[in-house]
Order: C-alpha cells, then sequence, then structure tokens
C-alpha cells in the first residue's frame, strides 16, 4: 500500500504498525502538506450489504468520536473510505504522534512509580473528557498509550473498538465470538456485553498494575481463560508481586479491580486527583540514604500514604440508597396524614376544601416518593428527580401543616400531624432530596443508564 493516495489526499509512506484491526500509516496530508497518522480499518473490508452498513456505521460513530478535543487525546483530522465496490476500507486520519508505546516500555520492564502516578492522571483527564461527552473507550491497554519525548500522555482508538465492531447488534460472546476490547484488560461487566464508564476504570487498574509490577492482575493462556478470571478470580494485591509497592499504591489498584462498578472510584476525574495525590508524595524526596527510585519518594520518615481521594463505594451507591431510603421513610408520616384526613372529613364542622386539598397531595406525595424510590434502586434517573420534585413538595407540604392548625384549628389527631408527624415528614423529604441532587447520585444513575 505504500505511495497509494487515500481519498485523493492523504500518500502512503511508510508503515507504523499492525493490529487485529487493521495497519497504522505515516502519511502525508498533500493538502496542507503535513505528516499525519492513517488508521486502515481492514478488518472491515468487504462483507457484501453487512460490511457496508458496519462500514457506515463505523464512519458514523467515528464521527462522533471525533469531536473529542484534549491535549491527552489523539486529534482525529479526518475520515473516509479507500476502494470501489466489495473492496471498500475505511480509514481515519489523525495528528501524527511522535512518542513511545507503553507496550514498548514494558517490554524493557517496569515503570517508576512517580511516572506510573502521573501518565495515570493524564489518561484519567482523558477518560474524563471522553465520559462527560457520553463516550467511552472500551480497550486501554499499553498500545493505545503513547508518551511523547516530553512526557505527555495521548491516548489513541477512542470507541475505535466499538465503531469497528461488526456485529455490534448481535450478541458478541454467542454469536460470533466478536468481543469489543481486549481480554487481559477487559472488565466483568464488559466481558458480559455491558460495558460503562467504569469498565474502563478497571482497564486503567490492569493497566497500572502491569506498570508498576512488570505483569498483568491475571495470567492466561488464552481469551476464555482471561475472561473467566476476570469474572471470578480476585486479583492479587500489587505489593505480593512487587514487594517494594508501597500501601497507598494496593489499595488503589485494588479498588480499580473490583469486580462490583459500583465498588471503583466513582469517576475518572476521581481517580486522576487519587493519582495526582500520589504523584505529590513521590515529589517529597528522602534525603537520607541510597534509595531505589521506584521506592525512595514512599519510604521517606514521617510519611504516610494517602487514601483514595474518594471513598468509591460511598460516594455512588452510598448517596442513592440513602435517597431511596429517606423517600421510603417518608411514606409512613403521609399515609397517617392521608388516613387521618379522611377520617376528618366526616365531621361536618371540618373545613372539607383544605382538608380534601390535603388529602389529595398527599396521596401524590406518597405515589410519587414510592415510585421515585423503586425506580432509583433501578439506576433510572427519572427515578432520581422524582424524588427532588416529590420529596420538595413533600417537604413544604408538610411544613404548613402547623400553621393550617393554627389557622383552622381541628381535633387532638390533626394536632399531631400539625407538630409531630408533619414536621418530621418534611425533615425527612427535605434530607431525601438533598441526597437525590447530590453528583455522586447522579453518577449512580449513569453507571447502568
Amino acid at each position: 500500500m505504500r505511495d497509494q493516495l487515500l481519498g485523493g489526499r492523504y500518500r502512503l509512506v511508510r508503515q507504523l504498525g499492525e493490529g487485529g484491526m487493521g495497519q497504522v500509516w505515516e502519511a502525508r496530508d498533500e493538502t496542507l502538506g503535513r505528516p499525519v497518522a492513517v488508521k486502515v480499518i481492514s478488518l472491515l473490508a468487504g462483507g457484501g450489504s453487512r460490511g457496508e452498513e458496519a462500514r457506515a456505521r463505523f464512519l458514523r460513530e467515528a464521527r462522533i468520536t471525533a469531536r473529542l478535543q484534549h491535549p491527552n487525546i489523539v486529534t482525529i483530522h479526518d475520515l473516509g473510505e479507500t476502494g470501489t465496490g466489495d473492496n471498500k476500507v475505511p480509514f481515519l486520519v489523525m495528528e501524527l504522534v511522535r512518542g513511545e508505546g507503553l507496550d514498548a516500555m514494558l517490554r524493557r520492564g517496569t515503570v517508576a512509580l512517580p511516572d506510573a502516578a502521573r501518565w495515570g492522571a493524564q489518561i484519567c483527564d482523558a477518560l474524563a473528557d471522553a465520559h462527560n461527552a457520553g463516550i467511552m473507550h472500551r480497550d486501554i491497554k499499553p498500545s493505545n498509550i503513547l508518551i511523547t519525548p516530553s512526557g505527555i500522555v495521548k491516548v489513541l482508538d477512542f470507541g475505535v473498538a466499538r465503531a469497528a465492531d461488526p456485529y455490534a447488534t448481535a450478541d458478541r460472546l454467542t454469536q460470533t465470538g466478536f468481543i469489543v476490547g481486549t481480554p487481559a484488560y477487559m472488565a466483568p461487566e464488559q466481558a458480559r456485553g455491558y460495558p460503562e464508564p467504569s469498565s474502563d476504570l478497571y482497564a486503567l487498574g490492569c493497566l497500572l498494575f502491569e506498570l508498576i509490577t512488570g505483569r498483568l492482575p491475571f495470567r492466561a493462556p488464552d481469551t476464555v481463560g482471561y475472561l473467566s478470571a476476570h469474572l471470578t478470580q480476585e486479583p492479587p494485591a500489587p505489593s505480593s508481586v512487587s514487594t517494594d509497592t508501597p500501601p497507598a499504591w494496593d489499595g488503589l489498584v485494588l479498588s480499580l479491580l473490583h469486580k462490583d462498578p459500583t465498588q471503583r472510584y466513582p469517576s475518572a476525574a476521581d481517580l486522576s486527583q487519587a493519582l495526582r495525590q500520589l504523584d505529590r508524595v513521590s515529589g517529597t524526596g528522602s534525603p537520607a540514604g541510597p534509595a531505589d527510585d521506584r521506592t525512595r519518594p514512599y519510604t521517606t520518615p514521617g510519611t504516610t500514604p494517602l487514601p483514595p481521594a474518594v471513598a468509591p463505594g460511598w460516594s455512588g451507591a452510598g448517596t442513592a440508597t440513602a435517597a431511596i431510603t429517606l423517600a421510603l421513610l417518608c411514606l409512613p408520616g403521609l399515609l397517617y396524614v392521608v388516613s387521618k384526613t379522611v377520617e376528618y372529613l366526616q365531621d361536618p364542622s371540618a373545613p372539607t376544601g383544605l382538608i380534601a386539598v390535603n388529602m389529595v397531595l398527599g396521596i401524590a406525595e406518597t405515589v410519587g416518593l414510592a415510585t421515585g424510590a423503586l425506580l432509583l434502586s433501578q439506576h433510572k434517573m427519572a427515578g432520581r428527580w422524582m424524588i427532588a420534585a416529590t420529596g420538595g413538595l413533600a417537604a413544604l407540604h408538610n411544613s404548613s401543616v402547623s400553621v393550617q392548625y393554627q389557622v383552622v384549628g381541628g381535633p387532638p389527631s390533626v394536632e399531631v400531624i400539625a407538630f409531630v408527624v408533619g414536621p418530621a415528614t418534611a425533615a425527612l423529604a427535605t434530607a431525601a432530596v438533598i441526597t437525590a441532587v447530590l453528583p455522586s447520585t447522579d453518577r449512580w444513575c449513569l453507571r447502568r443508564n
């Protein structure tokens, strides 16, 4: 293919690499006179009508990925197809990055812990930007990470693994055998066919484990072995493989390799912060005695390894569970109010209009909070907003009951509502609203939507 002109503009100069999806070439943009990288997706060549559909979907999804603009993400300049008829092949045109892949670095051995922390944080920055745009990488691995001579990380192939899946609408495991991603770095939920943003963090956990120990967390002879290990086996602590690994690294990496996505770091941004804390610790140095570069920053007398920036479990599941629990705790009070308003309506001297309004509001609040709790327990964003809206209404309504009683009076049962049940329910509803609108509850919903 050397010297071939793609899209009437990009002349292939030399092949840089080759993988399962195709080849990567250095090319020259003859319109702008600049060097570029071209990825030819030969996996999607031919295939008749199914091939045409797969190529069209690849180009459509690649256009979405091309919107990403971040210093740690390789920029996509252009895309297109080359060839004619059944021989059409899609290609991507990207910025040409001069640097070395982490796969090449790993062939020489482990990397220094400060470098692993710094590079990992930059990978997280790229992932955070992509996840905010609704894009998952799905294939974080050493060969998709380049380090420039100045130490800047560049992440390649965002979404390309998914876009290049020729069977994206079929059951990859049982019907086609095509798995989106690389099995050695694949999160359990991704292996089951349900990837989420946290799956990229799991893959990064595998990568960090490999960087600091020189081996992957799981060893297997084939794809099935890797998938089985990710699904069923507990990973070893990095320090059990490389004894000079500090405890802070054990905690961070094992959090990322948790089978339950909700027990990992809640977001790439949170993980980036934790890795930068480790990097800052590495900058303290140690003036006493000779030490290996990998351990010196972490054996400074009096230095305590920093914990993860955010407790992974509470940040997502905790606030969502609190919102659900608080919403359900409002129900007994609301049902008591409804039952007493029904009784009070039978009193000829009662203000029936006001009582009817309170009864209708109580029923609506009960149904809304119960429904919101159910939906939120299923990771539905609608449940979060239903608790927020209905809880706000319940808080205002139940706070007003004491004022209503002071104005119009009523039997002793209404006095209990006014000064005991109403205020307690209002407080619970207010707490439910606060926990429902927290950003961590939002992340809980996004994990499963």
